[in-house]
């Protein structure tokens, strides 16, 4: 469980990083996107505990992230 904290501090804590380093702006909001969808499939993972769910749950849950990113990702491009 301490590997999961530690992946989600890195997750929150890269952008800034990546931000101090210089890095344009189109690279970290898709950077940011990368890092919601992982932090997502974490949470569903550990901290609602749906390992053990059933198989179409743990997918229902798990396809949230991607697919509100990707709706936001699109909108992004479009503007």
């Amino acid at each position: 469980m301490l590997t999961v904290y530690f992946a989600l501090m890195i997750c929150t804590a890269l952008p800034v990083f990546a931000l101090k380093a210089g890095m344009g702006l189109g690279f970290l909001v898709w950077l940011v996107f990368a890092m919601v969808i992982v932090k997502g499939l974490l949470l569903v993972d550990h901290f609602m505990e749906m390992k053990q769910a059933p198989r179409a749950w743990r997918l229902l849950a798990h396809a949230w992230a991607p697919v509100v990113i990707v709706a936001v990702a699109g909108f992004h491009l479009i503007t």
